[in-house]
Parts: C-alpha cells; sequence; structure tokens
C-alpha cells in the first residue's frame, strides 16, 4: 500500500458557466488483482466524514462513497449507469453517462484520471461534470 497525495479537481456546469473546485487528500493507492483502488476521507458539506474508494480498472471506474452519504457509481466510456445516491435528505436515483475516462500510468502506477460525463438525479438533468484526479506518490 502506497500513500499518496490526491489532488481532485472537479468541474460542473448546469446552465452556461462552468465551476470548478479543487481539493487535496492524503490517500492509499493499491493494486489488487486486475484493478488499481484509491481511498480517501473527505468533508461533504452537510453530511460530515465521507470515506471514498475509486476502484481503477481498464475499462471501468466505480466510485464507492460511504459515510454522511453514500453511493457507488460505475464510469464506462460510452455507457450509461445506474445508482443511487443516499444523502441526509433522502435517496436520489442517478444516471450516469460517461463521455471520457482515461488513467494514466506510469511504472504501472496510476498517475492521473480524467473523467467526463452527464448526471441526470431523479430523472432532471444535473447537468456535465468533469472530474481531474493527479496522484502524487509519498516518499
Amino acid at each position: 500500500m502506497q500513500d499518496v497525495q490526491i489532488r481532485l479537481t472537479a468541474r460542473h456546469r448546469v446552465e452556461g458557466d462552468w465551476e470548478e473546485t479543487t481539493h487535496s487528500y492524503p490517500g492509499k493507492c493499491v493494486q489488487k488483482a486486475s484493478a488499481w483502488y484509491l481511498t480517501y476521507t473527505e468533508q461533504v458539506e452537510g453530511a460530515g466524514e465521507v470515506s471514498t474508494t475509486l476502484r481503477l480498472t481498464e475499462k471501468s471506474i466505480t466510485l464507492v462513497r460511504q459515510g454522511g452519504v453514500s453511493t457507488r457509481q460505475q464510469f464506462e466510456k460510452g455507457a450509461s449507469t445506474h445508482s443511487s445516491y443516499q444523502s441526509p435528505y433522502g435517496p436520489f436515483a442517478m444516471e450516469t453517462h460517461t463521455n471520457k475516462l482515461r488513467i494514466r500510468y506510469e511504472n504501472e502506477m496510476p498517475l492521473s484520471v480524467e473523467l467526463s460525463y452527464q448526471l441526470w438525479m431523479n430523472e432532471q438533468y444535473a447537468g456535465e461534470h468533469e472530474l481531474s484526479i493527479q496522484i502524487l506518490a509519498q516518499s
């Protein structure tokens, strides 16, 4: 298991302008079977501490969040996937259509992740979303 620093930039656009936020988290990166797992803890406004795991494979990314909010989102390039989002305000049905999924590796370890997708919550369009994740190994 490798200690890493995770720099996550999230952009989203619902109508017109893009909004961008960047966060940095200490985390862990480990390879199990044919997948890489990134784990970190984030603070979610109104929900508190959330444990987040990203499972990276050649063809997909699975995002699992547990804590004040919980969800399991699957991203596969060119595919639509369905999941649910459990928040302090109740459950939401989610649909994700992934436009771009790219993982770059260096020395067989993931170095960066790029995701671009459209999101619907309870069948309401929730905009375009982009995630850019940089994974920096700690020595």
